[in-house]
């Protein structure tokens, strides 16, 4: 049986998921007049980049190519690989999203809004489709419905290996998935500025740094998670950059301001 306190940690993680990013949303609207229309570019791009093309090639390097199907079954290529391949394609898809759609929106509140589309969307899909799964597993384990229902659709092993997580794994770590979507959401605040400020200053340095952050948070959180490292350790890594993102997301106001002070004097000489 799945315990009443699992299923209950899975809604609180729904809500957070939902509350965090709809919460910026209603600040930021308020406090900065952030666009509608760059929110759902972020969102957009999202889907497009990373659902779409980054599951496309997992597809191909998976199931369809045999050499690359093989060589990564190895944990560490897998984790190289996989993270990567998010970096690439969701810092990617940002440039793609403020160079050609978001032309008007370059300014930090555009950055702020792409991110709140970006994450949120992401969140949503992460995070409250994961945990409702969850929650509908759940109910058909303490209804006795698992294995007739899902019998045809995953192998026995995937089944008893579901069904052992939901009912072994603590509430407080269904919470802290929705914790988790908190600190993402963040990540991607901070990382859609910095893309933005590579546009802004013609530097993609900067586009190439927003990849390597965002592949090495992924390649560590994958990593460690192999190597049997406990959930805090994994989470006290993202909450790390988590915080340096909120201190970039503050500094990186400035710096807009910034620049949108000294171009009326670059085009008068």
């Amino acid at each position: 049986m799945v315990s009443n306190m699992s299923i209950t940690a899975m809604v609180i993680s729904i809500i957070l998921s939902i509350a965090f990013p709809l919460a910026l949303l209603i600040y930021f609207r308020i406090r900065c007049k952030i666009s509608f229309a760059a929110v759902g570019i972020g969102a957009a791009i999202f889907i497009v980049f990373s659902q779409i093309l980054e599951r496309s090639m997992h597809y191909y390097m998976l199931y369809a190519n045999n050499t690359t199907a093989n060589l990564l079954k190895n944990p560490l290529v897998f984790a190289i690989y996989g993270s990567l391949a998010a970096g690439i394609f969701e810092e990617v898809g940002r440039f793609v999203g403020f160079k050609f759609f978001l032309k008007k929106h370059r300014e930090w509140k555009g950055g702020i809004a792409y991110g709140i589309g970006h994450g949120g969307i992401e969140a949503i899909l992460i995070g409250v489709l994961g945990n409702l799964n969850n929650i509908i597993y759940s109910k058909m384990i303490n209804a006795g419905t698992f294995e007739k229902t899902l019998g045809q659709a995953l192998s026995v092993s995937k089944l008893e290996q579901l069904k052992s997580s939901l009912i072994n794994t603590s509430p407080l770590i269904f919470t802290v998935s929705g914790i988790e979507r908190i600190l993402a959401v963040t990540l991607q605040l901070g990382l859609s500025l910095l893309v933005l400020y590579s546009i802004k200053k013609r530097k993609y340095i900067f586009l190439l740094l927003s990849i390597v952050i965002h592949a090495l948070v992924d390649f560590m959180a994958v990593f460690l998670a192999q190597k049997g490292a406990n959930t805090w350790t994994i989470e006290v890594i993202v909450l790390v950059f988590a915080v340096i993102s909120v201190a970039f997301i503050v500094k990186s106001r400035e710096l807009f301001l910034l620049e949108k002070i000294q171009k009326p004097d670059n085009i008068m000489r």
